[in-house]
C-alpha cells in the first residue's frame, strides 16, 4: 500500500509516479499509459500497487486498486492545495527505499483531516504539519531547549534555523526569538492535527516555520507560497 506523492509525464505516453509506503519508503514507479491504465492514481490517492521489477530501473506498475481516492477534499481548492503540499513535504523529506512509517502515518492523518473537515482549515494546521515533518524526519527543530548546550531556554533566546532551532544568546548570537513565538511553535508541533483546523496562527509562526524548512531544503516548495497566499489566517 502507498500514497501517490507526485505524477510526472515521461515521454509522450507514460508517467513516473512517486509513491510513499510505510515500509517501502519513497520510491518511483513507472506507469505505462499506452496499455490499460489503472484509473484514479492522482496525487494524494492511497492504493494497493502490483509491481514488476525492472533490472537497473524503476519498478513497473502492473495494476493498482484504489483504497481511498480522497474525493471529498477535492471539492475545495484550498484543501486540494494543502493535500498537494503534504505530499510535497513527504517527497522532500522521505528517504528513498527506507521504511518511513512515521512520515507515512503523518501524511495519512493529514489527508484524513482534510477529508473530514466541513470548512477549510486555518493555516495553523499546515504549520503544524511542517513542524511535525521536520521532527519525524529527525532534523528538529529545538524549541524548548538550547540547540547548542541542551539546557532549558531563558529570556535571552535566539533562533538560528541552520544551527537546529532556538539557542541561548550566549551559545549562539543571532536574531532574538520571543519566548511566546517558541511556545506557539512547540504547541503547534505537539498538538494533533485534527485539533488545529480552526486555530489561529501568527504571521511570525508561519514565516519562522518557512525559515526552518528553507534551512534543510534550500528552496521553497511550490505549493507552500500558494497556500500561504490563499489560505485563511
Amino acid at each position: 500500500m502507498g500514497i501517490v506523492l507526485s505524477a510526472a509525464p515521461f515521454g509522450d505516453d507514460d508517467r513516473i509516479l512517486r509513491v510513499l509506503g510505510p515500509q517501502e519508503g519513497k520510491h518511483g514507479v513507472f506507469q505505462r499509459l499506452g496499455r490499460r491504465r489503472p484509473a484514479g492514481l492522482d496525487v494524494g490517492v492511497c492504493a494497493n500497487f502490483r509491481l514488476r521489477g525492472r533490472a537497473g530501473g524503476l519498478d513497473t506498475l502492473v495494476d493498482a486498486s484504489v483504497v481511498n481516492a480522497r474525493v471529498r477534499l477535492r471539492s475545495s481548492y484550498l484543501r486540494l492545495v494543502l493535500a498537494q503540499y503534504g505530499c510535497e513535504l513527504m517527497a522532500a523529506f522521505g528517504r528513498e527505499g527506507q521504511p518511513e512509517p512515521r512520515l507515512y502515518g503523518l501524511l495519512e492523518t493529514w489527508l484524513l483531516v482534510l477529508e473530514a473537515v466541513d470548512e477549510d482549515p486555518t493555516l495553523a494546521a499546515a504549520v503544524a504539519l511542517e513542524l511535525k515533518t521536520l521532527t519525524f524526519a529527525g532534523v528538529g527543530p529545538a524549541l524548548d531547549r538550547c540547540a547548542v548546550c541542551g539546557q532549558p531556554l531563558d529570556e535571552t533566546t535566539t533562533l538560528d534555523a541552520g544551527a537546529g532551532g532556538a539557542a541561548h544568546a550566549r551559545c549562539r548570537p543571532g536574531r532574538p526569538a520571543p519566548p511566546a513565538l517558541l511556545l506557539e511553535l512547540d504547541t503547534l508541533r505537539r498538538t494533533p492535527l485534527r485539533d488545529l483546523v480552526d486555530t489561529a496562527v501568527s504571521s511570525e509562526a508561519v514565516e519562522t516555520s518557512l525559515e526552518l524548512l528553507r534551512a534543510h531544503l534550500g528552496v521553497d516548495l511550490a505549493s507552500r507560497a500558494l497556500w500561504s497566499a490563499i489560505g485563511p489566517a
